[in-house]
């Protein structure tokens, strides 16, 4: 009997130890698959309809064996360098709650709950557990409503629901400052590119506060809010308006200007109507509403421009915002033609009815080669019309151009998606970072370490020839995301201009009278720490239109993209 508990104490002692190197081996990103893994097949059990009791008790074990792995020294470790990994025992007591109440155990699963809430993550958890139809036995008892209450007044707390006020023409100056101090305290704590913005926030607050108090109206202080985050200079921290006062500051004509040698020209035209009126690519633009171009860009767009760069700046300045207003407010402007006449002309900044904008996605084949266009990585049916084209036209081709100049952004996996089927090895994607609060005195932020993403071939579609893409300042965001992980494997030159340089996870919230703002909260690099927010991505061939270019309708870029795969 001795021998036999001897033996069945090493064999748990070899298991554990197994179990322990084992762990010490695993990437956050395994550690995490493996817990969503345990995760599934503990709900495979518990979500079937009618499980047995058997069922259930196998489901509960596996997720307390989940929480013992989370809780494990090796796995607590790569959590503190993967948020998503560290959420995971969040979601696990959730499970448990649930899989607790189909067995009939109330008091367990409220206690489960309890967990939950002390385990901290979403402030956001009270408005989405009436979500789960299956905790709807227990929704009645003391301890189920103890802990909603905690949720909702940890929810109004953190998601700031004294701030939300109602519009209204001017709002008080106790609901005004208010707001800045919002917007101050949302920047210091979670804010990632201090360093890049160069500035002392804190007296920047101060020196706000005689100027928000100051406005007259409610537009007048959201215009002062903008420019305060304008002085953090990232494209990813801004405040935009209430719905009440889109109209008054972002509308504007259907058309698209661009800087060029220094002169400002008409470039895209997305109104036939428009069009028929002369408004035609090629214009210079000498004057807007009497002032010379470039003053009236400087004096009235660019302070209000939260820019990472000067090309991004550039962008906002005399592309974007130049011709934004109010939408009852129509603006004159004075152009000169290719042939040397001044015209000049009053345009309306809405009530057109045949507006087109860019496609989300376009492509033709030029003397063999692929050119295909993406204008943002928002749609989700991205992934599809590109295994399409590739069946139909792209395989076919001897050279691919992805034009992503005018792709502001989206989400990052449709484009690391198309990247996966441009390659039959794994790639890497950004490396990032975000910032850690300690609550002790004294105490400064910290940086978690996210690692770098990869990526897995797609192991389908292999687009093997070579392959150019197009960047410039208006390649931004989820778009940089992409041309970050092309760049970095080494598949093809990037052609045209440096991006727009600003990518990351904004914090959202809202503000006094309607409206909403957005901290950056996360800082990316390259996978080996190279830098590109707050500079842009270079190309490996620079080519800048001339203004040569905007007169004639040609795209030099994409013309030496041709010349090279030709």
């Amino acid at each position: 009997m001795k021998i036999h508990k001897l033996l069945l104490v090493a064999v748990l002692a070899s298991t554990f130890t197994f179990n322990a190197v084992a762990q010490q081996h695993l990437s956050s990103s395994q550690a995490y698959d493996k817990a969503q893994q345990d995760r599934s097949d503990a709900n495979d059990l518990w979500e079937k309809k009618d499980p047995t009791p058997a069922e259930l008790d196998r489901s509960i074990r596996i997720l307390k064996h989940t929480l013992v792995f989370l809780d494990s020294l090796p796995i607590k470790e790569l959590a503190n360098g993967n948020f998503y990994l560290k959420a995971r025992a969040y979601d696990v007591y959730l499970d448990m709650a649930q899989s607790y109440t189909v067995a009939g155990k109330k008091d367990s699963a409220i206690m489960m709950l309890e967990k939950r809430f002390a385990e901290g993550g979403s402030s956001r958890a009270a408005s989405y557990i009436g979500d789960f139809p299956l905790l709807n036995p227990i929704r009645q008892e003391p301890g189920y409503l103890a802990i909603v209450e905690k949720m909702k007044k940890q929810s109004s707390f953190w998601q700031n629901e004294a701030f939300k006020t109602a519009y209204k023409d001017n709002l008080t100056d106790a609901e005004k400052v208010a707001g800045l101090s919002l917007l101050w305290s949302q920047a210091k704590y979670n804010f990632v590119n201090f360093d890049h913005a160069g500035i002392d926030w804190n007296q920047t607050y101060i020196d706000y506060i005689p100027k928000v108090t100051a406005t007259k109206t409610t537009a007048e202080y959201y215009k002062v809010l903008i420019s305060f985050y304008a002085q953090l200079k990232d494209g990813h921290t801004n405040v935009y308006v209430p719905n009440a006062l889109t109209g008054q500051f972002y509308s504007r004509p259907p058309f698209r200007t661009e800087l060029v040698e220094g002169r400002v020209f008409v470039t895209q035209v997305f109104s036939d109507s428009l069009f028929k009126t002369d408004i035609q690519p090629g214009l210079e633009i000498l004057k807007i509403d009497g002032e010379p171009v470039i003053d009236y860009a400087e004096k009235n767009i660019k302070p209000y421009q939260s820019s990472s760069t000067p090309q991004d700046m550039q962008v906002r300045e005399f592309s974007y915002a130049l011709l934004a207003g109010a939408k009852d407010n129509p603006i004159n402007i004075e152009f000169k033609t290719a042939k040397g006449k001044i015209i000049s002309k009053t345009i309306a900044r809405t009530g057109y009815h045949d507006v087109k904008g860019l496609k989300t996605l376009d492509y033709k084949t030029i003397n063999s080669i692929g050119y295909l266009t993406i204008n943002n990585f928002e749609d989700g049916s991205i992934g599809k019309q590109f295994d399409s084209l590739y069946t139909a036209e792209i395989s076919k081709t001897k050279g691919l151009i992805i034009d992503v100049r005018y792709n502001g952004g989206g989400s990052s996996g449709i484009g690391y998606d198309i990247i996966s089927k441009l390659t039959d090895k794994p790639f890497k994607s950004s490396a990032s970072k975000n910032i850690s609060l300690i609550s002790m005195p004294g105490a400064e932020p910290s940086w978690i370490d996210n690692g770098f993403g990869t990526w897995n071939a797609n192991g389908k579609i292999f687009y093997d020839k070579p392959v150019m893409v197009l960047i410039g300042p208006r390649t931004f965001s989820a778009a940089e995301d992409f041309t970050v992980a092309f760049d970095y494997m080494k598949r093809g030159k990037l052609i045209g201009m440096p991006t727009g340089g600003s990518t990351g996870q904004p914090v959202s919230f809202n503000l006094p009278g309607g409206g909403q703002a957005r901290v950056c909260g996360k800082h990316d690099t390259y996978p080996d720490g190279k830098e590109f927010v707050g500079v842009g991505i270079n190309p490996d061939i620079t080519v800048k239109p001339t203004i040569k270019d905007v007169l004639n309708g040609i795209d030099a870029a994409k013309d030496k993209a041709l010349q090279l795969l030709k």
